[in-house]
């Protein structure tokens, strides 16, 4: 048996079954279209390796009424986790994405309609609510120092260089193209200097705008330097779109999160910890530095924590048990109580799988009514789909 379900609550399978192999990536990103019958997607050729420059990734929508495929476009800036941030574009008509053009990474806006492409002069990493703006960090970079979610082929100009200061964080308006740095890296190895992370190699892992997107919150992580005895750790910062820096938690373990609102966001991690043994859900709001632990039940593993429309679920998928089982979770907030929505069988458990690796990543849909999910339990990576309205007692 390779899932193991709710009884209210079955994973029905909408990608085709033509050997490709489907997933849409991350658990923040809303792929569904306003109607709620296309569901943006990914179709790679294999899933065994992490991609090569050369190696092409389909991208398109699945229409959820008939499970078929719809190719759109393709790309070779990509990987497993996040895909090429294939996202909707103000509205139903465009999509954006990243791309390799002229020996860089680049963001591509695209009428699905016509196929007119226009490309922005940087690969972006968050979309603003409004789609007028987006944050760009380095994908090389990033390749680097996980390369499930960089791109291969292009190197990092400043490999050698632990906090560069012509590299960072760059605001990009979608429309016109204009981009500036907001700050550097040599600039945050400053803001809040912290012995020995904030001398080790730094770079900017993940980043995400405020629902109102006057500000956005980022994790700030060195590299791994084993011979010195330095972990990895990660410091939580907010900033404004003018570059002003706040901390919101010193170098310790952070992990996923997930904005409730303009002001507040949960998070997994262990607040000052750098034990991953203390790890728990928190609610941080700005202003103030650490968060407010989450009552029980409060899973005891690192989960993919997302806020359901109505903000009263969050659900949470880990990673692989000794069984190799991913769990699907749903927690309600109102009642403090857990679901769980499934158990699926994911087959990778190594540590050198981790950056080709499949993570279920759920995703609400825009009513809250249906959940999307990547897995591999079918002995493929597909995409599968739940309807909530059949558990007991959800509301949406």
């Amino acid at each position: 048996m390779n899932c193991i379900e709710n009884t209210e609550v079955h994973a029905r399978v909408v990608s085709p079954e033509d050997g490709g192999h489907y997933f849409f990536g991350y658990y923040d990103l809303q792929p569904f279209d306003t109607t709620g019958r296309y569901h943006l997607c990914h179709k790679a050729p294999f899933e065994d390796h992490v991609p090569l420059p050369e190696e092409v990734c389909e991208l398109g929508v699945i229409d959820l009424k008939d499970g078929s495929f719809i190719k759109l476009a393709e790309t070779t800036a990509w990987n497993f986790q996040q895909g090429a941030l294939l996202q909707w574009y103000g509205g139903n008509e465009h999509i954006i994405y990243n791309v390799r053009q002229s020996g860089a990474f680049r963001a591509c806006v695209q009428n699905i309609r016509s196929g007119e492409r226009r490309f922005l002069p940087r690969a972006y990493t968050c979309l603003s609510p409004d789609g007028k703006r987006a944050l760009c960090i380095n994908f090389s970079r990033m390749f680097d120092f996980r390369p499930g979610y960089g791109y291969s082929g292009i190197a990092d100009p400043w490999k050698e260089e632990k906090a560069p200061v012509d590299d960072g964080v760059f605001l990009m308006d979608t429309v016109t193209g204009e981009e500036k740095m907001l700050f550097s890296l040599a600039d945050l190895r400053d803001f809040h200097r912290e012995e020995p992370c904030s001398d080790g190699k730094l770079l900017i892992n993940h980043i995400t705008f405020a629902p109102d997107g006057k500000h956005f919150v980022m994790l700030l992580r060195n590299f791994k330097e084993p011979e010195k005895g330095l972990k990895w750790k990660t410091q939580l910062l907010t900033s404004d779109l003018e570059g002003n820096l706040s901390l919101w938690a010193p170098f310790s373990y952070q992990s996923h999160y997930h904005w409730k609102n303009e002001r507040q966001m949960v998070m997994y991690g262990g607040n000052f910890s750098n034990d991953r043994a203390d790890g728990a859900l928190w609610l941080f709001t700005l202003g103030s530095v650490g968060g407010e632990r989450l009552p029980e039940p409060n899973p005891k593993k690192d989960v993919h924590c997302l806020y359901s429309p109505n903000r009263r679920y969050i659900s949470g998928d880990d990673y692989p048990k000794e069984d190799d089982y991913r769990t699907l979770h749903l927690f309600d907030t109102q009642t403090n109580t857990d679901t769980v929505l499934g158990r699926y069988l994911s087959y990778v458990s190594s540590d050198a799988d981790r950056d080709y690796r499949c993570d279920l990543h759920a995703r609400f849909d825009r009513s809250g009514r249906w959940m999307s999910f990547d897995s591999i339990h079918t002995g493929h990576r597909a995409l599968c789909l739940l309807d909530l309205s059949l558990l007991p007692g959800y509301r949406y």
